[in-house]
């Protein structure tokens, strides 16, 4: 801190005399290392500030990192599930409709449980889709017929499969509430997985 504090005199009296009338004039070659130095130091500093306040939550987590990010990712995938689902309604499949229809309800009440283990745990949940997925999903809204069909069930064939890979991870968290969680959910996933797989050899 010393050192850190001298640096800073140093500084203010060559700008004094008009040594760092631009930025380029900042970096003194004798004290090139106390440059790194201090700027190592507000990268850290950036690094634990950006994206925080005081008041957010996320600052108080009980969960590490992993955990966090499994919740993440699996609210944003229950999210597309459920509205995928709301849009599959329009289909005249009735396998398609009825498989649209389940996924809504049981990934409504995941959601609706995820939500709650994660107010618990105070994290901060994702409330809108990515600009991309978004745009892929105002799309599939204007597809009608068995091409509506074909690629909503083979999204949801290669979504459940990805999604299975999650949470099988999350299975093995170390915190209780997060595995309990991931391992109630893998069967009903493992479900969908299955009966999109069925009705996609159907539509081929």
């Amino acid at each position: 801190m010393k050192q850190l504090s001298l640096f800073g005199l140093l500084v203010i009296g060559a700008c004094s005399i008009q040594a760092c009338t631009s930025p380029e004039n900042h970096g003194v070659k004798g004290d090139s290392t106390a440059m790194d130095s201090s700027k190592s130091d507000s990268s850290k500093m950036s690094s634990k500030m950006s994206g925080t306040t005081p008041a957010d939550p996320t600052n108080q987590s009980k969960v590490d990192g992993d955990e966090a990010t499994f919740m993440k990712s699996a609210a944003l995938g229950g999210m597309m599930e459920v509205d995928l689902g709301q849009i599959a309604q329009k289909s005249t499949n009735p396998d398609v409709k009825a498989f649209a229809a389940e996924m809504v309800k049981d990934h409504s009440k995941a959601n609706a449980e995820l939500k709650a283990l994660a107010e618990k745990d105070k994290i901060i949940l994702p409330t809108e889709f990515p600009a991309e997925d978004k745009a892929h999903m105002d799309m599939m809204k204007s597809m009608t017929g068995t091409a509506f069909d074909k690629h909503y069930i083979d999204m949801m064939v290669t979504d459940h499969d990805k999604t299975i890979a999650l949470f099988k991870s999350a299975a093995a968290s170390q915190t209780k509430e997060v595995s309990e969680f991931a391992k109630k959910m893998l069967p009903i996933i493992t479900g969908h997985y299955e009966k999109a797989k069925a009705i996609q050899s159907k539509l081929k």
